[in-house]
């Protein structure tokens, strides 16, 4: 199974490495012997809290998808991947599932009242849910873990349960434990943050769309729509309890805001990895600045539709306005593409420069590779490139609605007005986006494919929060619009809008070595170093 020898070990050297730059109240006390730890509630909240510092954050979403171009090319963007010596996401997981095991391990034997602890008992079995579902979304097969192995441990050498035990035990956990965790409404001003009913039964609706999806186009099992149904369950729970709501609280621009400080504790996180000053930070608005979480594609900028009429830029009535100036593309747009992208020659304010003008060719920073620049996650504030302090929102209110917008498409092949009026153009109408809503007669009336709008919608609202990268997975359709599908762009070093446009001979491509080879890309290699000490069976084609 697993080389948990040096697992162990890196749990170990992890959590001394974070004692020293953490806030000591929230880490396990290692140190401590247990028969003088695991004593009071407060022991287990201590160790649930040390997890919540290793949830996901910022990073370069996306940026092997259709989507978003890195500034460099890496070695899944040029097709030249091979089974690595080391993973962070492999190693670093199975250290959260021991964490998380030891928890759970430790209340069968918690000598005080059973409820004093219940709550963070389930918050450990919702991380392990979590864990196992990201370590499934890259690899499939994976070892079920419940329970703290040691060096003596047989399941060291065992073998990889099958995708579909995996699911499945996932789904049983969070359905379980949801009931056992507060409402969102129910937390104290002390507790913001913490892992809520609302958070497992979210997670539980992605997990059962992953799964669904994933049987339906890979069938890998032949119940997809019981799956389906489970994320149609699930998501409708999350907006019928009145918990969740969209983020307005600035405005026009309320779409642009909620991604840095302004959108910090609003009702729209279900689930965020939290920072505070002098505790917990990041260093993500400098690195948006410089290009390094990547830049939009022309792909993803012709998907935002007209505002004007709601229909895609390729259709002869949809208003779009062309390429006749350096701004007119973004003109009678969707009001997410100028709170998304860095328009040429608007105001703003670096977080390193103070306040400037975007350039129009982008021949200064910030950089680009594709004549779009990355506006989402920019802080306006100029502080120390590595001392930001604003929440990363692991799921959001939005992606539970297009979840139960796609589940619903997807198992019976249709959907109701009313199940549109309840999902997507709730996200359409949110204050300063306020496009026209999507409806069965306008799909019909137009030509246009309701599954490809609602994949579009999608994309467009969860765009560089790393979707997009397992949606195409999931989907089956990577091979089209993945690796194999160049990342498009205009000349970024024209000294004129209409070089700039390449003379309007159409885009130039950015990146022409990309590979997906169907038959193995579909999952990542197991670490070549796992295989050989544990024997653990390879993915296909690695």
């Amino acid at each position: 199974m697993k080389n948990y020898r040096i697992i162990l070990g890196s749990f170990i050297v992890s959590a001394l490495f974070l004692s020293s730059c953490q806030d000591i109240d929230l880490l396990p006390k290692d140190n401590m012997p247990d028969e003088l730890f695991w004593k009071t509630p407060d022991d287990f909240e201590k160790e649930v809290n040390w997890l919540y510092t290793r949830t996901e954050t910022f990073g370069t979403k996306d940026t092997d998808s259709d989507i978003a171009y890195e500034l460099n090319e890496n070695t899944t963007s040029n097709g030249t991947l091979i089974a690595p010596n080391t993973d962070a996401l492999w190693d670093s997981t199975f250290i959260d599932l021991r964490q998380s095991n030891m928890i759970i391990e430790k209340s069968q034997t918690y000598e005080g009242d059973p409820s004093e602890i219940e709550r963070y008992v389930a918050e450990a079995r919702f991380f392990r849910a979590y864990s196992h579902f990201r370590l499934m979304a890259k690899y499939n097969d994976i070892p079920i873990l419940t329970k703290v192995l040691t060096v003596d441990s047989p399941e060291l050498y065992g073998s990889r349960n099958k995708q579909q035990e995996v699911e499945d035990f996932i789904l049983s956990e969070l359905n379980e434990v949801y009931a056992k965790l507060p409402l969102q409404s129910e937390l104290n001003s002390d507790e913001a943050g913490r892992v809520t009913q609302g958070a497992a039964l979210a997670l539980k609706a992605r997990v059962a769309l992953f799964a669904g999806t994933w049987a339906k186009y890979h069938q890998h099992r032949s119940d997809y729509q019981q799956l389906l149904q489970q994320a149609i369950d699930a998501a409708t729970k999350v907006i019928d309890s009145g918990e969740y709501a969209l983020y307005e609280g600035s405005g026009e621009e309320s779409y642009r805001y909620l991604f840095i400080n302004a959108g910090d504790n609003s009702k729209e996180g279900i689930f965020d990895s939290r920072y505070e000053t002098d505790i917990r930070h990041h260093s993500d608005a400098c690195p948006v600045y410089w290009g390094w979480r990547g830049t939009p594609t022309r792909k993803l900028a012709d998907m935002y539709l007209c505002k004007s009429t709601g229909l895609p830029i390729e259709n002869a009535n949809s208003g779009f306005e062309g390429y006749a100036t350096i701004k007119s593309e973004y003109e009678n747009r969707d009001p997410r593409m100028k709170q998304t992208f860095l328009m040429p020659g608007t105001d703003y304010i670096s977080p390193q420069d103070g306040a400037l003008t975007c350039p129009p060719q982008f021949t200064i920073r910030p950089e680009t590779r594709t004549g779009y620049k990355l506006w989402k996650y920019m802080a306006e504030t100029s502080v120390p490139s590595d001392k930001d302090v604003y929440d990363y929102h692991i799921i959001r209110y939005p992606e539970v609605l297009l979840i139960l917008a796609e589940a619903t498409y997807e198992k019976d092949g249709a959907i109701s007005d009313d199940i549109l009026n309840k999902t997507i153009n709730v996200i359409r109408s949110r204050k300063g986006v306020e496009m026209p809503p999507l409806t069965n007669a306008f799909v019909k009336g137009n030509g246009l494919d309701m599954r490809t709008e609602i994949r579009r919608e999608r994309t467009i609202e969860l765009m560089f929060e790393g979707h997009r990268f397992w949606d195409v997975r999931r989907w089956g359709t990577a091979i089209d619009e993945g690796w194999n599908d160049k990342p498009q762009a205009w000349v970024v070093t024209a000294q004129t809008w209409q070089g700039f446009y390449n003379n309007f001979q159409g885009p130039v491509t950015v990146w022409d070595k990309a590979a997906f080879n169907p038959s193995r890309d579909y999952l990542f290699p197991i670490k070549s170093e796992e295989a050989m000490i544990s024997g653990i069976v390879q993915n296909p084609g690695w």
